[in-house]
């Protein structure tokens, strides 16, 4: 597949080294020739100096062809204009934007761009660190109407069967991990200690289910 990266910080330099290992075509861009050098020696795509939303620089990165562009600049501006540009003028079916502001998420979203909001990424991460061990999400789908989260099998949850954490409607099961194994677990399984189970979670049911997970531990502790 050939795919578009314009910003060549670390997450864009990151995201054009793992996608040319798998074998896609990857052009990357950015307006700093510098900034090349994170992708490292063994890089095999190419390289376009010049400013994420030029329509030259573009198409000269293929853009007409492309099937996907991540648009991974420090510039919100510059990512809106770039993903607007790919979507509307070029019909690339699959394109994705770092969001600095999440009041901008709808924008985005109006033009069928999905967003990866690193800031918001952060504190939720540290958060879950902070408060929720026992919970985890480890990934987001879509705009971030679902969350993939991984349940860890401490007190109060373990021996209980994968079907008491589907939730119709809120929560579907993913995989169970144990060890560095990973299975797709029925609905009778029982939680073993060491344990992690990765679920799908409705964005809006999240809260919730953290406080359902709390309410079991409890249980457990009595």
């Amino acid at each position: 597949m050939k795919f578009i990266v314009v910003g060549c910080g670390r997450t864009g330099a990151t995201l054009a080294q793992s996608l040319c290992r798998k074998g896609h075509q990857v052009a990357v861009i950015d307006k700093d020739e510098r900034a090349f050098s994170r992708l490292g020696p063994g890089f095999r795509g190419r390289t376009y100096e010049g400013l994420a939303f030029d329509r030259d620089v573009l198409l000269r990165a293929g853009i007409q062809d492309a099937e996907g562009l991540a648009a991974l600049t420090n510039d919100e501006a510059a990512n809106m204009i770039v993903c607007r540009i790919a979507k509307l003028a070029f019909k690339v079916p699959n394109v994705v934007a770092r969001l600095y502001e999440p009041e901008r998420a709808s924008l985005y979203k109006s033009m069928g761009v999905a967003t990866v909001s690193s800031v918001t990424w952060r504190v939720l991460r540290l958060e879950q660190l902070l408060c929720q061990p026992t919970l985890s999400v480890v990934g987001s789908l879509g705009n971030g109407e679902v969350q993939v989260v991984e349940v860890q099998a401490t007190e109060g949850l373990v021996g209980r069967p994968v079907k008491e954490f589907i939730h119709p409607g809120q929560t579907t099961d993913v995989a169970m991990l144990h060890g560095g194994a990973a299975s797709l677990p029925t609905m009778d399984m029982p939680l073993a200690e060491g344990d992690r189970l990765r679920l799908a979670v409705a964005s809006d049911y999240l809260d919730e289910f953290k406080a359902w997970l709390e309410h079991l531990k409890k249980e457990g502790q009595s």
